[in-house]
C-alpha cells in the first residue's frame, strides 16, 4: 500500500482509472478501496460503485475524500447519507499537488416510491389536501397571520449562491433574493442546519424547516425540499430547485363548524410531479454516463441499452410534464387572470407553425374568422396547448399538403379549426381518440395518443376538442367579464 501511495501520482489519470475498472468487481481490502476513493472521481467511481462495505468501513473509506466523490458514493449507496463518520484511517499520501478531479454531475436522490404511492392513494380517497404533520404549539397571533388566501405550496429555484431567483405559486417579491443556504438568524428567518449542510455537499434534502419572518401572507414555517442542479455542458453546480409547503394551516374559528377546505389537488399533483421527476432524472443521468462512457469504455450492447433507456425515460418525462401542465390548467381555471389576447400571440405562432410544417414538406395558412374573444387561459398555457394541438396534426401531414388554421369564436369559447390531413381524413372519431391509433406502427405515441391528450387538457381547462368531417376544432374558454 505504501508503494502504491508513493507511485500513484506518477501515473496518468487514464491509467489509474483503467486499473480501477480492472479490479472493481473483486473483493478488495478496505485500505485499497480507500486508496482509490482518495483519487479523482474518474478513478474512484468504478471501485466505489462495486464496493460492498459495512458502515464502519465506509466511514474509513469516505473520510477525507472530495465532495464530488462523497456525493457520488451517497448517490450509489443512499444508506451512507445518515451513516456515522469514522475517524480518518488511510494510507499516507505523497506530498505534492493532488490528482486533478474531473467533475461529473451527480445524479439526484431518488424519492421513496412507497411515499409517492401513499400520497396518490390519499389523493384518490379524499380528493382534498394531503394530511399534514401535527402542528407545533404556537401562539394565536402567529396562527392568525395564515389566511385562506395564503398559498399552501410554491415552487422555487436558486442559483449557486443560494439566493432564490425564481418562484411559482407565491408572490415573487416576498421570496426573490432570500437565501436557502443560510441557517436561521435568530429572528424567525432562515433554514435549519440540514439545508445548510446539504448545500455545502451539493446533496438533496427533504422536508427541512424554512422560516419566513414578517407580517406578510408567507410568514411562518414551511417544509422545503430540493435537489441540486448541474450545468449539462460541464457539470458545474447551478443551484437548487424544489418545492415548499406550508407546515401549518389556518384553524377554524372557535364555535364555528369547519367547512370543507378548497381543493388543492392541483398543488398536491404538482408536488408529486416534482418528486417523480427526481428519480427519473437520476435514471437518465446514470444511463447517459454509460452511453457517453464518462467513467470508461462500455460495450456497444450496454451503450445501446443505455441510449434506449434515455429515450424512453425522456418520453416518460414529457408525459410527467404534461401532468404538471394539467395541474397548471386546473389552477388557472380556478383562479383566472387577465387571459390571452390571440391577436398578440398569433403573429409569432403563425411563423412557428409555418416553419414546423416546412420540416414535413407541408404548408399551413392562418386566418382570423370574425371578432376574437379574449381566452381565459394565461398566455403561457394558451400557447402551449395550441402548439400541442397544431404540431400533433402537422406530424401526420403529407408532403405538399396545405392545411388551414382558422381562429374565431363559438358559443362563449375561443375556437381554433384545423384542416384534417389526408392521412386521417377518413378516420372515425373513435379511432382519432384511440391512444393505440398510429400511422407508423414503430412510433409508440401516435396521433391517437396526441389528440386524446389535447382533448383531455382542453377539458381540464374548460374547453374541448371536437371532430368535424373536414376539420378538427379546439375550443378554449373565453374570458368572461365580472
Amino acid at each position: 500500500m505504501q508503494r502504491i501511495a508513493e507511485g500513484r501520482d506518477e501515473l496518468p489519470e487514464e491509467l489509474r482509472a483503467a486499473a480501477a475498472r480492472a479490479v472493481a468487481g473483486l473483493n478488495l481490502p478496505v485500505a485499497l478501496v480507500a486508496m482509490f476513493a482518495a483519487d479523482s472521481l474518474a478513478v474512484s467511481a468504478p471501485v466505489i460503485a462495486a464496493a460492498r462495505l459495512d458502515p464502519a468501513e465506509w466511514g474509513t473509506v469516505l473520510d477525507g475524500v472530495t465532495d464530488e466523490v462523497r456525493a457520488f458514493a451517497e448517490t450509489i449507496h443512499p444508506e451512507l447519507r445518515n451513516a456515522p463518520k469514522a475517524g480518518k484511517v488511510e494510507p499516507e499520501r505523497p506530498t505534492g499537488p493532488p490528482a486533478r478531479s474531473r467533475r461529473q454531475p451527480p445524479a439526484e436522490e431518488p424519492s421513496k416510491i412507497s411515499e409517492m404511492v401513499a400520497r396518490i392513494e390519499r389523493m384518490r380517497r379524499t380528493r382534498g389536501p394531503a394530511p399534514r404533520e401535527p402542528r407545533d404549539q404556537r401562539s394565536n397571533a402567529a396562527m392568525s397571520r395564515i389566511s385562506d388566501d395564503s398559498p399552501a405550496l410554491f415552487r422555487w429555484e436558486c442559483g449557486p449562491s443560494g439566493d432564490i431567483a425564481w418562484v411559482e405559486g407565491a408572490p415573487r417579491g416576498a421570496l426573490i433574493g432570500r437565501s436557502i443556504a443560510l441557517a436561521g438568524n435568530g429572528e424567525g428567518e432562515g433554514v435549519d442546519r440540514t439545508v445548510e449542510r446539504a448545500f455545502a455537499l451539493r446533496s438533496p434534502f427533504r422536508d427541512a424547516s424554512f422560516s419566513l419572518a414578517g407580517d406578510g401572507m408567507l410568514s411562518g414555517r414551511w417544509r422545503i425540499s430540493g435537489v441540486p442542479a448541474f450545468e449539462p455542458s460541464d457539470g458545474r453546480f447551478a443551484g437548487y430547485r424544489g418545492v415548499a409547503r406550508r407546515e401549518e394551516a389556518m384553524p377554524p374559528p372557535t364555535g364555528s363548524t369547519p367547512s370543507a377546505p378548497p381543493s388543492r389537488d392541483h398543488d398536491s399533483l404538482r408536488e408529486l410531479v416534482h418528486e417523480i421527476k427526481t428519480p427519473l432524472n437520476a435514471i437518465i443521468g446514470f444511463a447517459e454516463i454509460i452511453d457517453g462512457q464518462y467513467l470508461g469504455p462500455a460495450h456497444r450492447s450496454y451503450r445501446q441499452r443505455a441510449a434506449e433507456i434515455v429515450s424512453q425515460a425522456r418520453t416518460l418525462l414529457g408525459a410527467i410534464d404534461d401532468l404538471d401542465f394539467a395541474a397548471k390548467l386546473q389552477s388557472s381555471r380556478s383562479s383566472p387572470g387577465e387571459g390571452t389576447d390571440f391577436a398578440e400571440i398569433l403573429p409569432r405562432l403563425t411563423e412557428e407553425f409555418a416553419t414546423y410544417a416546412a420540416t414535413r414538406g407541408a404548408e399551413i395558412s392562418t386566418r382570423l374568422e370574425g371578432a376574437l374573444d379574449r381566452c381565459a387561459l394565461d398566455p403561457e398555457l394558451s400557447e402551449r396547448l395550441i402548439r400541442r394541438f397544431v404540431e400533433s396534426v402537422l406530424d401526420v401531414a403529407g408532403p405538399s399538403e396545405a392545411l388551414a388554421l382558422g381562429i374565431g369564436s363559438e358559443k362563449g369559447n375561443c375556437s381554433l379549426t384545423l384542416t384534417r390531413p389526408a392521412a386521417i381524413r377518413d378516420a372515425s372519431e373513435e379511432q382519432l381518440f384511440d391512444p393505440a391509433f398510429a400511422l407508423d406502427p414503430d412510433y409508440k405515441l401516435g396521433i391517437g395518443f396526441a389528440l386524446r391528450l389535447v382533448r383531455g387538457l382542453a377539458r381540464i381547462a374548460g374547453g374541448d376538442l371536437r371532430v368535424d368531417p373536414e376539420r378538427l376544432v379546439l375550443l378554449l374558454p373565453a374570458l368572461r367579464s365580472a
